[in-house]
């Protein structure tokens, strides 16, 4: 097969490949500089002197025989945490490059996604990981924080309930991750009781065909893993009508912006909306441990209209205040492509209890695309 980006192996199999000896931490960094040359752009800021030094350091370690998950692999933050996250990182062995642009001004990389006018833009955090410059980021709204989710992109996108998550090529990778920064949640030893909601928080969302197919196969999936699978819509709708506040469907930008904007006296009164319309979504779940959504309500589609045409991009907003506003853990994964070829994501939402249960059912919708369309990644 020809050797592309997505051909590289992902974070769990490069720790394989350091602790065998098969490479070395230098030589991994190489290949991601080599990657990162015409991708610059997708990060704010790079130090390739200081990923060098650490990769000579890695390799010092790996040579006495030390081990450990994220030794000598290539990683990035994205420019939504604090500079504390390299930190993180570097105390646990792995080579930072720099930070990754949070913002979605970015071709999708994904080779499975047509490059059509229609094809909507990506975070550069979500295109380092899936061209391979980066083995995984960590990121704040890791599922996708705007138009796009990660599952779209053709990787993974996890959220811990603590609002930091991180995006990887597939949930082993993430899982991977997760192992080498000690953040793991209790996996789950009951049943799920799932819900599925087609409709999200918006009275108006419309979710395409192809996008309800690839839902309802992940429900009737999940019902075979001893879960119950019921339908969450009605109770999701009846609150519809009152979560209309802008910063619901606002994009990160828009957000900084009206924070800007509010008068002092009255940002009070904000956090005191915000307060409640987290108590209408806490109630939302009440019943289910976990909800299944479209990643978004469907693919890119354009309309004649009388001298112009309107392009509509398949849009998140009716989604993400799920994860969003609630803080709930969310991850988002491929479930699967349209007949045209278009990525189709669904995005989990967890209760916080049941966080130890995402990457568990993310992990089987994964593994179901693979054995229905062929590996996303070869």
């Amino acid at each position: 097969m020809e050797d592309t980006p997505m051909c590289y192996p992902g974070a769990a199999a490069q720790a394989r490949l350091l602790g065998s000896g098969a490479t070395t931490a230098a030589e991994l960094l190489a290949t991601s500089v080599d990657q990162l040359n015409p991708l610059r752009h997708v990060f704010t800021d790079v130090d390739l002197s200081g990923a060098r030094h650490s990769a000579d350091e890695a390799d010092r370690r790996l040579a006495l025989g030390e081990r450990g998950a994220l030794l000598g692999l290539p990683m990035a933050v994205e420019d939504s945490l604090p500079r504390t996250a390299f930190g993180l990182l570097q105390a646990a062995g792995a080579i930072v490059i720099g930070r990754t642009s949070a913002a979605e001004r970015h071709r999708n990389p994904a080779p499975d996604f047509p490059a059509t006018s229609l094809d909507p833009l990506v975070s550069g955090t979500a295109i380092a990981v899936a061209s391979g410059v980066v083995s995984a980021v960590l990121a704040r709204r890791a599922p996708g924080a705007g138009q796009v989710p990660a599952g779209a992109v053709g990787v993974v996108g996890y959220q811990s309930g603590g609002g930091s998550g991180v995006l990887a090529r597939d949930v082993s990778d993430v899982e991977h991750v997760l192992s080498g920064l000690g953040w793991r949640a209790e996996r789950s030893e009951r049943p799920l009781r799932i819900g599925v909601s087609l409709r999200g928080v918006a009275v108006h969302t419309r979710t395409r065909a192809p996008m309800r197919r690839v839902v309802e196969d992940v429900a009737a999936l999940l019902s075979l893993h001893a879960n119950e699978v019921v339908d969450h819509d009605p109770h999701l709708a009846e609150h519809g009508r009152i979560l209309l506040a802008p910063h619901l469907t606002a994009s990160p930008r828009e957000l900084a912006l009206l924070g800007k904007l509010v008068p002092t006296p009255f940002r009070g009164l904000c956090r005191a909306l915000v307060s409640a319309e987290r108590a209408m979504l806490d109630d939302m779940f009440g019943g289910i441990d976990l909800l299944v959504t479209p990643g978004y309500t469907g693919p890119a589609e354009a309309t004649s209209l009388p001298g112009a045409v309107l392009v509509r991009n398949g849009a998140t907003s009716p989604f993400s205040p799920l994860w969003r506003v609630s803080g709930y853990p969310a991850v988002s994964v491929l479930a699967g492509w349209d007949a045209d070829g278009y990525p189709l994501p669904v995005t989990l939402v967890a209760v916080p209890s049941a966080e130890g249960a995402l990457l568990e059912v993310a992990r089987i919708i994964e593994e179901e695309r693979d054995r229905t369309y062929g590996s996303a990644v070869a």
